[in-house]
This record gives C-alpha cells, structure tokens and sequence, in this order.
C-alpha cells in the first residue's frame, strides 16, 4: 500500500511520540521496581533490624515530589550548568549578601580567585531542605604567591568598614589553626559577619582548594598543597554527595560597586549566578540514594593500588577479601552494588572505587562514622565497596581517632532525630563485616571499635568485641538469609513489638554486591527499638543517646549462664537478666569513658541499666512493710489491697526509679516532660521496657502494674511533718516518707501531709503511731546501752532502707 509522503512523515512522528512514551513509562517502573528492597538482605541485620525505617522511607517518598527532586529528575542540574531560580530562591538572602560582599572584595582588589561554595550546603540545597553552615572555598590558583586565606580575611574587616553600602556592618576573623596545622600548611580561618537590618550574626569557614593531601600515620592533619584546582579539591572529600561545589560569581556589569544607590547590594545579591561543579557523580549518587566516596576515575588502578596497599599485611588482607589475586598480581575485585560513574568502566572503574575509599578511610578513619552517620540521617545505601574498605581503617580508627571527636559525631547523629539514631545503632551492632576468617580486623562489626577511645588520662577503652561475636558455628552467609531465618537471640524475651519497628529498605541494594559477611551479631535490633519506643521525644539529644547506647548494649550478648537462683529469689531468667544489666554497666561505662562523654549522657546510659537490676533483684523485707500493708486495708473494709512483700516492691520502685522527681509540688504526676527536677536516665517506662527485652513476661506484667499505681497523684508531704513521729530514727527520715507516698497513692489519698497535725492525725487513723514504734524498738536488757527510752534499734533497722545511689564500677579487666 503506498502511503502519502506527508502522511507517513506524521506516520513517523506519532510512532516516535509513542515510543518516547512507552520509554518513559519502562523507566519508572524500572526506577520503583529498583526501589523495592531485596528480600533477600533483610536478613542481614539480626532480629529483624533492617538499614532505614518507614519513617525514613515516607520522608524519601515525600521529598521525592520536591521541586529539588523535580530538578534533578527532569536534568535541569547538570555539571557547568546554573542551578535553576528555584534552588536558587532556597538560599537565605543574608548569605547571598555574605557571598556578594566577599566577591566585591576580590573585584576591588583584582584578585583573579573563583569564590565556591562546598560540602554540605551544596547537598541540602539539592535535597531541598534549607541549607546552613556555609562553607566557602578560594581557588587561589591564579593569584599571586603571597596571596593566601589570612590576607584575605585580613583585608575584610576594614573593606566592611570602607563599603558600609554592602550591608555589611563587622567582620571579625577567628583563626582555628592548630601548632600541627601550621606546620603543615593548612591555610583556613573561620569568620563572623553581621550582615543586614536588623543585623544577624553569620558563622563562615573559609579555606582555599586543596590539592594532593598526604597523611602519616599518627596524626590526623595531612600535609597540603592549599593552590589545588576545584576538582582537586573535590576529590579530598569522603563522599560524592558532599564533593560537590558551587561556582558563585556576578554576571558581567551587575556587582555592587557600579552605584544604584541602596538597593544596588541587594539587587547584586540576589542576582548571583550559581554554577554547579559535580566532577564525580554527586547528582547521580543523590538520585540513586547511595553513598560513596569520590575516586579519580582517569588513574591506573594498579598504580593507584599500588601507593594505597603500601604493606605486606595490608596487600595480604586485601588478598584474603578478594580485591588482589592470589598470587598478588595485579587484579581487581569483581564485585560492585551499583554502575561507576560516565567516564569509567570495567574492572578499573570497580578497582579504583574499593581501593580509592580505602584510602579516604584510612586517611582519616572518622570518615567510618561519618559515613554511617549520612546513612542514617538520609536514608541513603552504603555502596558495597564501604565494607570492603573498612577492615583496612579499623587499626587506626580504634588507636588514631580520639574518643572525643567520635562523641561529637555521634551527638550529630542523635540530633538528627530518633529514627536516624536507631538506623545508625543498627548498623554499628547488627551489620556484619567481613568475616574474621578473610580478615576484617578481628571485630565482628563496627560497635567495638565507635564507641570507645582514648580516655582523658590517655588510657584506651573500648566495648568488649565479645558482647558481639557470634558464637562458634554460626551461619557465615548472611547475605542470603531470608526474613523468616532473622530472629532474636534466645536470650532476649522482648514481647510488644510496636509498629514502627516493621523496617523496610528505601534504597536499591543488590546482595549479589556485598562482599562475604561475617556471621549475625547476636544483637536483636526489635530487642533495641522496643525499648526504645519508650523514649519520649522530649529528652536532649545527649540523654536519647546515652539511653539509645544503654538499649544496644542490653541487646548484645552479655552475661554467661548464671547458676540456678536460691530459693525465695527470682525466676532463673530474671536473674540472667539482672546480670546482663550488671554486665551491660560495665560496658557503658568503659565506652563513655573512653568517649569522654559528658556526665548527661554517662547518667543516661548507665542509670537505666542500674535501675533494671535493682527492679530484678529481691528487695529486703521489713516488718514495717507489713504494717503500713496491713493500714493499707483498713479504709477499705478490712479488704486487703496489697501483702507485705508487694508494698516492699512497691517502695522498692518508687525509690529506684526516683518517681518522686516526677511529680508536681502539689502531689499531681507530670511525668518526664514536665518534670523540672528529674536527674538524666530516670526515664520509667523506658526502664521497665528495657526490662520487659530479657525477663519473664509476668514480671514485666507486674512491673508495669505497679508503676501504673505508683503514678497516681498523691499528697504533698513536708518532711518537717515528720515531728510528728519523735523516736523516728533519723536515718530513716527518708524511707518514711517514700513509704507514705506508697501508702497514699494505694489507698487513693490525696489530702496534704504538710505538718505535724495532719500527719499524727493521718497515722492515729490507720494505727500506726504506736506499731511502728514497737516495730522500730526493742527493750535494751540487761547489760546492754539503753538506746531512746531505754530502748534500742532493732538490727535490720540500724541503717537506711534508701535506694543506694549508683556508684560507677572499676575499669573491665584487660
């Protein structure tokens, strides 16, 4: 049949539409299908922890109909290209005008230096959040010798003065150079600007772009070559993501030197050009969720394995995993999670991927946290080549890297929010490293060698690897685990899973690229996230963190098969719960020490843990318990409401948990929000959950009833009303008055107990006043020092039933 021409020339423009079309459509069922999780990895992580929640999944879906995420998909942000006006309309204008005076000061003085803007403020501009911490690099490259970053800041403090028009009133340059900085020529200095009206105060770091970097082996600060070019620069960083950088300059004629009056600096501000340098494939890694670190696609892998393995064991190790033959020639691994960036190919491309971030963790081993930090704050995957690169950094990350700088990291993570610090805990205690036997440095993950470092005293402390090693004979294939096989660890007996701990994974991940793992840690992650679910929202960072710390750890295999408990005693799994909180202690401890913690977030981990064994030991039982149980009842008919025992528990919660803190002046509960005079780790319903993760369910059962009575509102009690008990020894002033809040908030009594009448009349009404004078006292005898009329104490009571404070244990033994 012989068509028209103009007829099939449509013909084929329909056809090429429709195709384009289909295109499209297979591209995004291609892009969801990639971002369901594999199955197969949700056995990774033992009891049943997985890399991100749902929270963090319904946050990437959210972001994903972002105009930043439109930008991105649509390629309206490319490498060289200006960013598009609606990025652009995110940038603060107090910073545009930080930006715009500091390009006028290198116009006025004709410095031929390019102005960018790096790091993170690049990659929450693209997320779409607001950016903040602007960091700004000078390419110094053309300019004169002499011209470095201290000239520069030197100059600016009197330009704000001589150009007032630019809207900025004061520069005040603060220098952050340590002896070894420079010694080591790191030129960079941080600036506070007070920009606009009303004047606000703006923190800027400055530093020029770094060339090569070379690191020795005992201190962090590399040599550095301070007139490297922006790509140079970029290749430092340990994370695409991050290397990305921001071109700012003013179009031709439009700065703010040209007159216009007072609207010619705002105007100039905002008329900013933002060019995007992505040398290493940031953009692509954002689209994708993935983390990895930058590598000069262009090099020789083997010459570039070459200078990184520099070692016998450090080449021997790399053989043991795969990445060299084994004859030690030159070779490459032959795995990889996710396709390298345009510009390289093959096995060099995966080569130089694994071996290069081998280098950016072993450089600067903090760069481990870091990682694990952004993961899971953003939600984005590992790239498998940061496993395989983190047994060659763990040396120097447990003896390089002081514990100090590791808490600060770890403090971030925890101001991130609490879904992000669960992520993080997860990943440290329940993702396995290559197993011990192809070498990973000896740790089963990465727990033993976070939390832990230096102490102020230079001495070492870490957590014991043992609370995580699997046990002899355990499942080395991880990997191809299903969901069903991931289980918790016998020894944990959570109960009362709450939703939010169905996990899931938002980013692809193909199992086929993780290298060989190490067997599970026995770490239950729904163990962890159960009591943590009992966190409220409102403690500081500090406390959630050291809390957060306290439930991994009670998580992990701890205390050894305890022999059978004695008669009268707790059940055989109470006891081996109370000793895996002894246990647990002791290992909170040697890690904040060597974290150099603050004392909020030591309190934090190590309170709840005390308070857990204190609520599963066996309190001491007094007559006077029986009494005041016994008073109890007689309001309520002679019905008994609670025995002796139980209102020996009862106190017992009552001065453990500190619930006296908890409550108002008037006697009315407020609970941890609203309780202004609560010490950091009393935190009751996440203690009993931590808890309800290893003892038996009616203890747990029990421990909740009695909290729920215990939280009722009660009646204020002066201790001066005590007067009107006389011979009250007075060493057990306070356990008297926890044992009337106990007896108040049993019978429902709300009326107050504020003098010395109302309390006598109080005691006289349940009899009291004489019970427990003859309980306290006995006749002294013959022969013996007569004590209060003629009388003295009974032994159980010569001294204080108060709940001992916690008192920090000795060091671990080596």
């Amino acid at each position: 049949v012989r068509v028209p021409p103009r007829r099939a020339a449509s013909a084929r423009y329909e056809t090429t539409i429709f195709a384009l079309f289909l295109l499209a459509i297979a591209s995004s069922l291609l892009l969801t299908s990639a971002s369901r999780p594999p199955r197969a990895v949700t056995g990774i992580l033992s009891g049943g922890g997985r890399l991100a929640s749902r929270g963090a999944a319904s946050w990437m879906r959210a972001a994903s109909g972002s105009s930043s995420a439109r930008a991105l998909a649509d390629g309206a942000v490319a490498h060289g290209e200006l960013l598009p006006a609606e990025l652009v309309a995110r940038v603060p204008h107090r910073e545009k005008l930080v930006l715009s005076f500091v390009l006028a000061f290198l116009e006025a003085n004709a410095l031929p230096a390019q102005l960018l803007v790096n790091g993170g403020y690049v990659r929450d501009l693209l997320l779409g959040s607001v950016p903040d911490d602007l960091d700004l690099s000078l390419c110094l490259r053309e300019c004169d010798p002499a011209v470095t970053v201290a000239t520069v800041m030197h100059g600016l403090p009197g330009f704000a003065l001589e150009r007032p028009e630019l809207n900025v009133s004061s520069v005040t340059i603060t220098t952050i150079l340590s002896d070894a900085s420079k010694d080591k020529n790191v030129d960079t200095a941080k600036a506070h600007l007070v920009v606009g009206s009303p004047p606000e105060r703006i923190e800027v770091d400055f530093m020029p772009t770094i060339g090569e970097e070379t690191y020795d082996e005992f201190n962090r600060v590399p040599e550095r070559d301070v007139r490297g070019t922006p790509e140079q620069d970029a290749l430092r960083r340990d994370l695409t993501i991050g290397a990305m950088l921001l071109h700012v300059f003013q179009p031709r004629g439009s700065g703010p030197s040209g007159g216009g009056g007072a609207a010619a600096p705002e105007a100039a501000a905002e008329a900013l050009q933002w060019r995007l340098l992505d040398f290493y494939g940031g953009l692509a890694d954002l689209q994708r969720r993935v983390l990895r670190s930058p590598y000069p696609a262009g090099a020789d892998a083997s010459l570039v394995r070459a200078s990184v393995l520099r070692y016998a064991e450090e080449r021997e190790l790399a053989r043991k995993m795969g990445l060299l033959p084994s004859d030690g020639a030159a070779g490459s691994p032959a795995r990889s999670d996710s396709p390298a960036p345009a510009g390289a190919a093959g096995e060099g491309a995966e080569a130089l991927q694994v071996v290069w971030w081998i280098k950016v963790l072993r450089d600067d081993p903090l760069r481990v946290l870091r990682a694990l930090r952004f993961s899971a704050k953003l939600g984005f995957q590992l790239h498998s080549s940061f496993w395989l690169a983190v047994p060659f950094a763990l040396s120097s990350l447990q003896s390089k890297v002081a514990g100090s700088r590791k808490k600060d990291e770890l403090v971030k993570i925890a101001r991130a929010g609490r879904e992000p610090l669960l992520t993080f805990l997860d990943l440290s205690f329940g993702f396995p490293l290559p197993n011990a036997t192809c070498g990973g440095g000896g740790l089963p993950c990465l727990a033993p060698a976070l939390f832990g470092g230096a102490d102020p005293k230079g001495v070492a402390q870490f957590l014991s690897p043992a609370i995580v090693t699997p046990p002899e004979g355990a499942n080395l294939s991880p990997s191809s685990a299903s969901p069903s096989s991931a289980s918790p660890p016998p020894f944990l007996h959570h109960s009362e899973l709450p939703p939010s701990c169905e996990l899931l994974l938002p980013s692809p991940v193909d199992p086929a690229g993780l290298p060989p793992l190490g067997a599970p840690p026995p770490f239950s992650s729904a163990a962890m996230r159960a009591a943590a679910a009992k966190l409220p929202q409102a403690v500081p960072e500090e406390e959630a963190l050291g809390a957060a710390l306290a439930a991994a750890i009670y998580s992990c295999r701890l205390a050894p098969p305890a022999p059978p408990p004695p008669p009268g005693a707790r059940s055989a799994a109470d006891a081996l719960a109370a000793g895996a909180a002894d246990a647990a202690m002791c290992e909170v401890l040697a890690a904040c020490d060597g974290l150099s913690a603050s004392n909020e977030m030591r309190q934090s981990a190590h309170t709840p843990l005390w308070c857990v064994k204190a609520l599963l030991d066996t309190p001491p039982q007094l007559g006077m318990f029986e009494l005041l149980a016994t008073a109890a009842s007689r309001g309520d008919g002679g019905q008994r409401r609670v025995g002796g025992r139980e209102f020996g528990e009862l106190l017992h919660m009552w001065q453990s948990l500190k619930l006296a803190s908890l409550f108002a002046p008037d006697g009315a509960w407020c609970g941890v929000g609203g309780a202004a005079r609560r010490t950091p780790g009393y935190l009751p319903d996440f203690i009993l959950e931590l808890a309800g993760t290893r003892c038996e369910r009616p203890t747990l059962l029990r421990l909740r009833e009695q909290l729920q009575l215990l939280q009722r509102d009660g009646p204020p009690i002066s201790g001066e009303a005590l007067g009107a008990l006389p011979s009250l020894p007075p060493h057990l002033r306070g356990t008297m008055i926890a044992c009337l809040h106990v007896l108040c908030r049993i019978e429902g009594a709300i009326a107050p107990l504020s003098d010395k009448a109302s309390l006598r009349s109080f005691l006289e009404e349940h009899a009291l006043l004489d019970a427990l004078d003859a309980e306290w006292y006995v006749d002294a005898g013959e022969g013996k020092e007569k004590g209060c009329k003629g009388r003295e104490l009974r032994p159980q009571y010569e001294q204080a039933v108060n709940r001992p404070k916690p008192k920090k244990k000795g060091k671990k033994a080596e």
